[in-house]
């Protein structure tokens, strides 16, 4: 048996340069999104984290778990874990700076917000066997 995984992953896909970020994320991708149950929480156990501050009051980690070069991770209301990551440059203070700067300016969306956005569904194959 492995670790949970969660059912559903809302995440956005961004061009670094279009965060604001570039300069200490570089060219690459930023990635945000938000997922109920333990699923990224049993990553964490497995992975290399270090504590990251706060977010907007609540505490935050930085992990290379969830892929990409880094991510901050932190739990914006009791069973939801909300992330920011990225890849592309290596992960160093800058980096975590820049991602706990786009952390400041997110906000959960309700599911009708997520709707409106007409995101697209992306069916992830794991292998548990």
């Amino acid at each position: 048996m492995g670790t949970s995984r969660p059912t559903y992953i809302h995440e956005a896909r961004y061009s670094s340069a279009e965060t604001g970020e570039v300069d200490e994320l570089s060219g690459g991708l930023t990635f945000t999104g938000v997922a109920r149950c333990g699923g990224l929480e049993d990553q964490l156990y497995a992975a290399r984290v270090q504590t990251a501050g706060t977010v907007n009051g609540k505490p935050a980690i930085i992990t290379s778990a969830f892929g990409g070069n880094g991510t901050l991770a932190w739990e914006p209301v009791a069973g939801v874990v909300a992330y920011i990551g990225y890849s592309g440059a290596q992960l160093d203070k800058g980096a975590i700076a820049a991602l706990r700067r786009l952390a400041a300016r997110t906000r959960l969306l309700s599911p009708e917000q997520w709707q409106a956005t007409s995101p697209t569904t992306s069916d992830q194959i794991n292998d548990f066997g």
